[in-house]
């Protein structure tokens, strides 16, 4: 029986392709050097009920927080290729007849690339209902992109649900 001789190249070969296939060995994280985010919000709603007059349109502000060490881009941003933090309310029992966005504030970047309009902290957006007596729920989503001082994460979209009572 004549027996085989394998190289060391055959050898790492042979586990390379093992390790691609998932051949048993753990998983192993490398780590990049950016912030771990996966799972969490860069941007939190912080108001989750409001009280309004029924049947009298008023306005109602909705706060969020951009956690920190992050920004996002404003509502009206400098550059036409920056993405916008918009805010999409579903139609619904509560009638949306308009929002107000609040001015960002100027950011510089850290690369001397010049600066930004953007949301850091808390923010508001201020949205003006209509609304039946009762209890009801406005839905939506706000579409925002967040970065730190040294990239930008894709775009998100964070579920807005808001209770909303009529009195």
């Amino acid at each position: 029986m004549k027996l085989r001789t394998h190289t060391k190249l055959q050898i790492s070969a042979r586990v390379a392709v093992l390790m691609l296939l998932g051949g048993g060995l753990p998983a192993q994280q490398i780590d990049l050097g950016q912030p771990r985010v996966a799972g969490k919000e860069h941007v939190l709603l912080l108001s989750d009920a409001v009280d309004v007059v029924a049947g009298k349109p008023q306005d109602v502000e909705l706060r969020f927080r951009v956690q920190d060490g992050f920004h996002i881009n404003s509502h009206t941003p400098k550059d036409e290729y920056l993405i916008p933090t918009v805010l999409k309310l579903d139609a619904g029992a509560v009638k949306v007849l308009g929002e107000a966005y609040p001015q960002g504030s100027s950011f510089t970047l850290a690369n001397g690339g010049g600066t930004l309009d953007v949301y850091q902290g808390e923010f508001r957006v201020r949205v003006r209902v209509l609304a039946a007596k009762g209890f009801s729920t406005m839905t939506g989503v706000l579409r925002y992109q967040a970065c730190d001082n040294a990239a930008c994460f894709p775009p998100k979209s964070l579920p807005v649900k808001v209770a909303v009572t009529g009195k």
